[in-house]
C-alpha cells in the first residue's frame, strides 16, 4: 500500500534581524536523495518564528525526466502564514530508488525560518526555478564570513509517496551534525545495508545546546535549547524508530557564574533521563555519542577553561556508564588526540578549527556510529 515517508527534514532556527541579511526575490537550491522508489513528492512549509506570512512566487522540482511546478491548493503562488505550517499539493512524479532530485523555491519576501545543513545549496537572485545553474555556488557576504553554508528557508519536511516500509534514524545535534560531514557518510552506508530501507534525518542546529539559550547577535540562528525543541524536531516526526543524541558541546563552552547553575552534570543528565524516558515509551530507541573535544577551538581560545573541561570530561563518564541508552556511540575516542594538556581533536580530522570534523573525521564518526546502528538494526 502506497504512504508518504520523510526522506528529508531539517530543525528550523531563526534568521537574523528578520532575514533580512540573506534578502527576498532570491531562488534558493537544493539537492535531495531518494533513497525508495517513489511516485510522488510533497513539501511540508512552516512558519514557525516569522512576524508576517511568507510569500513564495514559484517553487518546482527538478528531475531526471523534467521540472516539475509545486502548488499549494492548485497555486503556483502562495503564501505561509504565521504559525502555519503546510504541506503543498502532491507532486506525481516517478522517481526511481538512489536518485537525486532538486528542490528550487523562488520567495519574494524575508523570512526568518531557515537552517543550513546542505553544503551544495545554491542562492541566487530572482526567480530561476526553471533555469540552467550555475557551478559555482554564491553565498551572501555573512556567510561567507561564518563559514555557513546557504539556508534552505522555511521547508522543514520533504515526503516521497512509495510501497516500501522504512524506518527513519533523526540525528539531533548541534553543528557537527548540521554541518553533515558524518550525517551525508552514515546516511550512504544505512542505505546500502537496508536498500534504502533505512533513512536518516537531520535535526542538528548550529551553536544549539541542550540546556542554554546564548545571549547576543548570532543567538537566533542558534535556534531554542535542546530541552524545548525536543519534541518538534524528534518527537513529531513521523515514524521514527531511532533517535541519535548528539548535543552538549556547546554547553559546556557556556560555562560560567552566570551559567553555573543551568549548566551542570546533574542538569544534564536530568534532562536526558527524561527525554530518553519519553521515546522508549513510544518504543523509539536511543543511541548516545560521547561529547568530542573543543580545547584550541579558535573560537573558544583563551576562554575555554579546565572547567569546563571537566564537566566534558564528567558528561562523558556519564554517558559511558549509564545503561538508560541503547548503544553508546564513543565519538571522543574517535577524534580525540591527547598530550600532557588534556584531549584534543586530532589534526587531520577538523576543519582547521579544532571543532568541527572535516571529511575525513566525519567518515571516521560515520563508521563508529554505523558500527553501533548494526548492531540495533539487526535485532
Amino acid at each position: 500500500m502506497k504512504h508518504f515517508v520523510p526522506v528529508w527534514h531539517q530543525a528550523l532556527t531563526q534568521s537574523l534581524n528578520g532575514g533580512k541579511p540573506c534578502g527576498n526575490c532570491n531562488t534558493v537550491i537544493f539537492p535531495l536523495h531518494i533513497p525508495v522508489s517513489s511516485s510522488g513528492i510533497r513539501i511540508r512549509f512552516n512558519n514557525l518564528y516569522g512576524k508576517v506570512s511568507y510569500p513564495f512566487g514559484a517553487v518546482t522540482l527538478k528531475t531526471a525526466n523534467g521540472i516539475y511546478p509545486v502548488t499549494v491548493n492548485g497555486k503556483q503562488s502562495f503564501e505561509v502564514s504565521c504559525g502555519e505550517r503546510i504541506f503543498t499539493d502532491d507532486i506525481a512524479v516517478n522517481i526511481a530508488k538512489g536518485s537525486d532530485i532538486e528542490i528550487r523555491i523562488f520567495y519574494t519576501g524575508y523570512i526568518d525560518d531557515m537552517n543550513m545543513i546542505e553544503s551544495q545549496t545554491q542562492w541566487l537572485k530572482g526567480n530561476q526555478t526553471a533555469g540552467e545553474i550555475p557551478v559555482k555556488i554564491r553565498k551572501p557576504a555573512l556567510l561567507r564570513v561564518i563559514g555557513g553554508y546557504n539556508p534552505v528557508p522555511s521547508i522543514d519536511l520533504v515526503e516521497a509517496e512509495t510501497e516500501e516500509e522504512t524506518e527513519q534514524i533523526v540525528a539531533f545535534g548541534d553543528s557537527i551534525t548540521a554541518l553533515s560531514n558524518w550525517t551525508k557518510p552514515l546516511s550512504g552506508m544505512l542505505e546500502k545495508e537496508s536498500n534504502g530501507k533505512c533513512i536518516l534525518l537531520n535535526s542538528g542546529i548550529a551553536g544549539n545546546c541542550l540546556l542554554y539559550e546564548p545571549e547576543g547577535f548570532f543567538a537566533p540562528v542558534f535556534g531554542q535549547k535542546g530541552t524545548d525543541r525536543f519534541e518538534r524536531d524528534v518527537l513529531e516526526l513521523p515514524d521514527v524508530n531511532m533517535v541519535i543524541f548528539a548535543l552538549g558541546v556547546n554547553d559546556v563552552s557556556y560555562l560560567n557564574e552566570k551559567t553555573r547553575n543551568a549548566i551542570t552534570l546533574e542538569n544534564y543528565r536530568k534532562a536526558v533521563t527524561e527525554m530518553v524516558s519519553v521515546v522508549k515509551q513510544r518504543n523509539i530507541r536511543v543511541i548516545a555519542q560521547t561529547i568530542t573535544p573543543r580545547l584550541k577551538c579558535a573560537r573558544t581560545m583563551g576562554v575555554f577553561t579546565q572547567e569546563m573541561e571537566e564537566l566534558r570530561l564528567s558528561i562523558n563518564d556519564w554517558i559511558r556508564s549509564t545503561d538508560i541508552f541503547d548503544a553508546v556511540a564513543d565519538q571522543e575516542k574517535t577524534v580525540r588526540d591527547r598530550d600532557e594538556k588534556g584531549y584534543f581533536f586530532r589534526e587531520g580530522l577538523h576543519q582547521g578549527d579544532h571543532l568541527h570534523p572535516n571529511e575525513r573525521g566525519g567518515q571516521l564518526m560515520a563508521e563508529t556510529y554505523y558500527a553501533c546502528l548494526k548492531g540495533l538494526l539487526s535485532e
